[in-house]
């Protein structure tokens, strides 16, 4: 009965001249892992296993951290390259960490969708310690552009660096358009009491916060997760976050996240 209600108002709606409320738009799905190389707390290196939680996800974009190139540890493979192949996406990979056997280890963008630029700003460092970097593409989605940005902050205790590299990350988003709805998530090895998370809060959205204030979100350790230190970030101006969730996995030492995010209507042309 409910079907013929709607088509008798649909019908009732054209006669009189009401339009017909549009149908919403479906949200932008990004996938946000530290993948750990591949190896999972059981100390298997398993891709497949990523690419089907991503297949899952119903991700649009995967943002990944903890990426290798041929790397011994992971048998010289392309991390990045192999999960795009069984994905059947493209991969954008940025090596923030090179070895001198010819090692290259760093974050990476899959996607399926139309990327007019991309690029990887190496983050500054204040003492000698694993270099970062924030990886960052233009994707084309429902006409718009959107950037997508994924970084890895220092993992000391000490929070010196990651206070060096949050600053960066937001010059950084700031250098965007004006009006460019971007998502920015990754690893930032910062709780939400920290420094630098506070730095990126006075700026920017937390997702998970705005969406679910009160709970806990927790992404590490992935067995029995305790901290929240893997996060979204926007400005709900230009792209609203609808649902984050944190994905139960044992593929990596961290759980990966999936959020879905709304682009506002475009602006009425004149």
């Amino acid at each position: 009965m409910k079907p013929l209600l709607s088509l008798a108002w649909l019908l009732a709606a054209t006669l009189s001249g009401i339009a017909a409320p549009a149908p919403a738009a479906a949200p932008l799905r990004v996938f946000c892992y530290n993948i750990h190389h591949g190896e999972g707390m059981d100390g298997k290196v398993d891709l497949g296993r990523i690419a089907q939680l991503i297949k899952d996800s119903g991700a649009h974009v995967a943002a990944l951290q903890e990426v290798d190139r041929n790397m011994s540890r992971t048998r010289r493979a392309d991390l990045a390259s192999e999960l795009a192949q069984q994905l059947g996406w493209k991969a954008y990979f940025s090596a923030n960490l090179r070895t001198k056997d010819g090692g290259e280890y760093g974050n990476a963008l899959l996607t399926a969708l139309p990327v007019s630029a991309w690029k990887n700003t190496v983050l500054p460092q204040g003492r000698p310690t694993e270099p970062r970097g924030l990886l960052q593409a233009t994707i084309r989605f429902q006409d718009r552009d959107v950037e997508i940005l994924t970084t890895h902050l220092d993992a000391d205790r000490r929070d010196d660096e990651r206070l060096r590299q949050a600053p960066a990350v937001l010059a950084a988003v700031g250098l965007l358009p004006a009006d460019r709805p971007f998502v920015l998530c990754g690893d930032f090895n910062d709780s939400p009491k920290g420094p630098a998370y506070a730095l990126l809060a006075a700026a920017l959205k937390d997702s998970w916060l705005e969406l679910y204030p009160g709970e806990s979100g927790f992404t590490i350790p992935a067995d029995k997760p305790t901290s929240r230190i893997d996060f979204f970030w926007t400005k709900p101006s230009l792209i609203k976050p609808t649902k984050v969730s944190v994905l139960n996995s044992l593929a990596s030492d961290h759980l990966p996240l999936v959020g879905e995010f709304v682009l506002p209507p475009k602006p009425a042309s004149r």
